[in-house]
């Protein structure tokens, strides 16, 4: 993979992009995450997609150490997703989910709702989710 900027980083993960890639990476550190944290993660994922149009993000929750509480993924599709879909070029959503199940960000419900938003793929690996976001055409 290529060298990211880094946009943003708290003690949970970081929100990095490549110029040329067309997407940007959210990353998890394995670190205990509070719901700020994790809303502070995807506020500025939706900010950097404002400031530098990316169509799509790799999110990688490998290190995801649980899933977020119950209101914080309610907060993530009925707050966080319609405002990205209504203001951004975000067309493609690659991830790569926690080895552990009950780690996992993306429950089934998750996953339908992105799906209906935007291209949606889960892979095992980063690598292949890369390849996949930097082949998608951009959404339009």
């Amino acid at each position: 993979m290529r060298p990211a900027h880094r946009y943003f980083s708290n003690a949970v993960g970081s929100v990095d992009y490549v110029p040329d890639d067309g997407y940007l990476r959210l990353r998890w550190s394995g670190e205990p995450m509070t719901g700020p944290e994790f809303r502070a993660l995807y506020v500025h994922a939706h900010n950097l997609l404002r400031r530098y149009p990316r169509r799509g993000i790799l999110a990688g929750h490998r290190a995801v150490p649980a899933a977020p509480a119950a209101v914080d993924r309610d907060w993530l599709l009925a707050t966080w997703r319609p405002a990205v879909i209504e203001d951004t070029h975000l067309g493609h959503y690659a991830a790569v989910p926690a080895l552990a199940p009950a780690h996992r960000l993306h429950t089934p419900a998750v996953a339908e709702q992105l799906r209906r938003a935007v291209a949606t793929a889960f892979f095992e690996e980063t690598r292949p989710a890369a390849e996949w976001l930097r082949a998608e055409p951009a959404a339009t």
